[in-house]
């Protein structure tokens, strides 16, 4: 009712006379206006009622629709109750400081648009949320917060009303109603009445979904952790269980109640009285407890779980446990393997140190017949049998290559325990010796699946590494003759080692084995080093016998001063040192103990020693392994524990520009170096190092020994240093030697690189 209207309402009636002719007209006004007022007013109210009423049944009705549903629903009942043109009701996005349209009713139903998302201090909408106030007006027209003042007129929209949607003075979003009629206070009050409502309500239903995010997160986080939780009453007996507990116990979550006695049940009878007392004890002093068990499911399959319970005594008195309980089923087993393969490695660790302990002493046996066994026939047949013992092989034979006629004859047979000739051992006469005429290195690098079968039993002749062959396999690269006569020896494993000698296969040696067997890379390493010398015995003899040629004299000269300077030396000392012990025993006096020290001392020193003069000797190994690493491997083979360290420092050296004889040279300048300062000056610190100053290539090799004398040094008293002058010069390199007696000595080879 507009303001200042008034409602009447009029009874009119004639009047007569006695004759019952009208003779006027009587009419009565009864104003009726606060009687109207009140009408309005009553139903008003009992449209905001059926208003308030709806809003409350949209946020009651269920906790699972969506916030998006419920808010529609409201945005329609305020259109419906409130004669509202249209209703939107926004929610702020708190990251993005943007209100989302989430709910549209009336003359306007959809949620994209300009409106759709609306920044905060932005339009009408914007600004109420800034300013958390709300923005009423009946003059839509003239209100210069109206965006599109010509759509409110094509509309014959009058109204306005917009609420900031607060909880505890935190914007939630905002509420706006457009409106084609006044809006009086009574419809005001209940449009914030209403505000507050759905800001309850939206803020209640962000909770509801963060709870069952934070669930779903829990849930998921438990089973990916296979850790679930619990909980129990004791005064009334109730337990909880989450569904992850469920899984890992075995029982389904929608037939089961959980109870203390499922629980109890799933134990295994071995673990379930000690889990019991625990639980008891923690029960009894109120405390927590930590225990591991094992369960047993229906499927007879067994987990070990972990679990950790906590007292909790709630506001009645009463006292609760909650807790944890891991599957540790996977981490259990991963320990058992752990510790078994523990114990493997120690097992391997001490069947290594055995089978090493035996290569140590085959190699000592070897260096030892090296420098005393005069005949070379004698000598192989010593390496032959140590390492056929060491592989535990049948027996084994020995091949020579004879370079004149280019065969590989067969030399020696060791069999029974003992070396025989081939025609002792019955060797088939056909094999004992093999052509080599159609030996091409180009069949090393052919594939073995191009290759025909003579062509791959070539190749197991020359190929440097070390080929293992099963006998049984048909297509192993052997003739059918001789497959078929070891098969009549009972031999199912060959492994051949070629013998090399400055780059050149100089021979091989094969061992049979009765067995399936492969090979670990350390015997394979093993067996190499024994085989560098037999190879180098080979090459002496050779060396011998073509005494014509003065260079090969030479280096057969150097080559035995080497391994008499360096190997000798130490087994005379070690037998010095014996016998001295062996003397104090007899006499019962003295320090025995300190003798075999020392000798054992000196026999680390002989086995370093040997393992640098059989890396100088391959003359292939700068050619496999490079200049750097090939010094680098010197160094390190030059270390004895507890008395001597060495150590080797390098630039980036582009060796694809170094002549191979500059290299070969220097890696021998080194090793005389080191081996001459070892030997005479008992250093217990060498340092090598090798820089890059183009055009120059800087060997400079220290050590905190001794020193020489400068009589000697004028002198070049020694093969070392007589030989170290000698290769500075085929090279055309600068030597400089700085020492002085008890000061150690530093030696500095300067070699120009031709560009």
């Amino acid at each position: 009712m507009a303001e200042g209207e008034r409602h009447y309402v009029v009874v009119k009636f004639l009047l007569r006379d006695r004759t019952a002719k009208p003779y006027a007209v009587c009419g009565i006004a009864t104003d009726i206006t606060e009687l109207k007022r009140a009408e309005e007013l009553q139903a008003r109210r009992a449209r905001q009622a059926a208003l308030r009423a709806d809003i409350h049944a949209a946020f009651s009705s269920g906790t699972e629709n969506a916030l998006q549903a419920i808010l529609q629903r409201s945005t329609e009942a305020i259109v419906r109750h409130l004669d509202g043109a249209f209703a939107r009701i926004w929610t702020l996005n708190d990251r993005q400081k943007v209100l989302e349209l989430q709910a549209s009713a009336g003359l306007y139903t959809r949620l994209d648009g300009e409106h759709a998302r609306v920044p905060v201090g932005k339009l009408k909408i914007g600004l109420i949320a800034q300013e958390r106030k709300p923005h009423l007006t009946n003059d839509v027209l003239n209100d210069n917060r109206i965006s599109h003042p010509d759509w409110a007129k094509q509309e014959r929209m009058v109204s306005f009303a917009g609420y900031p949607l607060l909880v505890e003075g935190r914007l939630v979003g905002v509420l706006g109603m457009f409106a084609r009629n006044f809006l009086g206070q009574d419809t005001l009050e209940a449009l914030e009445s209403v505000a507050d409502t759905i800001a309850q309500g939206i803020e209640r239903k962000w909770a509801e979904e963060e709870l069952r995010r934070s669930e779903a997160y829990l849930t998921q986080g438990e089973r990916i952790g296979h850790t679930g939780s619990w909980g129990w009453h004791l005064g009334t007996g109730l337990v909880y269980w989450s569904k992850e507990h469920f899984r890992i116990f075995g029982f389904d979550p929608d037939k089961a109640l959980p109870s203390f006695q499922m629980f109890l049940q799933r134990i295994h009878p071995e673990d379930r009285a000690r889990a019991e007392q625990t639980i008891n004890r923690a029960v009894r002093e109120g405390s927590d407890f930590e225990q591991e068990y094992r369960i047993v499911l229906p499927d007879g399959s067994i987990k070990y779980v972990h679990t950790v319970g906590h007292p909790v005594v709630s506001e009645s008195g009463v006292l609760e446990f909650i807790g944890t309980a891991m599957d540790v089923t996977d981490l259990k087993r991963a320990e058992e393997m752990r510790t078994a393969m523990a114990r493997e490695r120690e097992l391997f660790a001490q069947q290594r140190a055995a089978e090493l302990a035996k290569a140590n002493e085959a190699l000592r046996g070897c260096l030892d017949a090296l420098a005393s066994v005069p005949e070379l026939d004698d000598f192989l047949g010593q390496v032959m049998a140590a390492i056929t013992r060491q592989l535990g092989a049948f027996s084994s034979t020995l091949r020579v290559r004879n370079f004149e006629q280019n065969t590989l004859p067969l030399e020696l047979v060791f069999q029974d325990g003992r070396v025989m000739t081939p025609d002792e051992a019955n060797y088939p006469e056909c094999w004992q010796s093999v052509s080599v005429e159609q030996f091409d290195p180009h069949f090393l690098y052919h594939s073995p699946l191009t290759r025909t079968k003579d062509e791959q039993r070539v190749a197991t002749f020359l190929n440097p590494p070390a080929a293992i062959i099963h006998t049984l396999d048909p297509h192993s690269p052997m003739p059918d003759d001789q497959r078929s006569y070891l098969h009549r020896l009972g031999v199912k494993t060959l492994l051949i080692v070629p013998l090399i000698s400055r780059g050149q296969p100089n021979g091989r040696l094969t061992f049979r084995f009765t067995e399936e067997r492969d090979f670990h890379p350390e015997e394979l390493e093993i067996v190499r080093a024994l085989a560098t010398q037999a190879s180098l015995a080979i090459h002496l003899t050779r060396l011998a016998k073509s005494a014509r040629q003065s260079a090969i004299l030479e280096e057969r000269n150097q080559l035995a001063a080497e391994i008499h300077d360096s190997l000798a030396q130490s087994f005379t000392g070690i037998s010095l040192q014996l016998g001295v012990a062996g003397e104090q025993l007899a006499a019962n006096e003295g320090d025995p103990l300190h003798q075999i020290r020392r000798a054992d001392e000196i026999a680390k020193f002989g086995l370093a020693e040997a393992r640098r003069s059989i890396l100088s000797l391959g003359s292939n190994a700068i050619e496999e392994s490079g200049l750097t690493t090939t010094l680098q491997r010197l160094v390190e083979h030059s270390n004895v524990a507890g008395r001597l360290r060495c150590t080797f420092q390098f630039d980036v050296i582009p060796e694809e520009i170094l002549p191979p004889g500059i290299q070969h040279e220097l890696l021998r300048f080194a090793q005389e170096a080191i081996s001459n300062a070892v030997r005479h000056a008992k250093p217990t610190l060498v340092n090598v190092t090798l820089r890059w100053k183009p055009p120059d290539l800087i060997l400079k090799v220290t050590d905190n020994g001794s020193g020489i004398s400068n009589s000697s040094l004028e002198k070049s008293e020694g093969f070392g240093l007589r030989n170290m002058r000698t290769r500075a010069a085929q090279i055309n390199a600068k030597l400089d030697i700085q020492t002085a007696a008890g000061r150690g000595t530093s030696i500095l080879l300067t070699v120009p690189i031709p560009g």
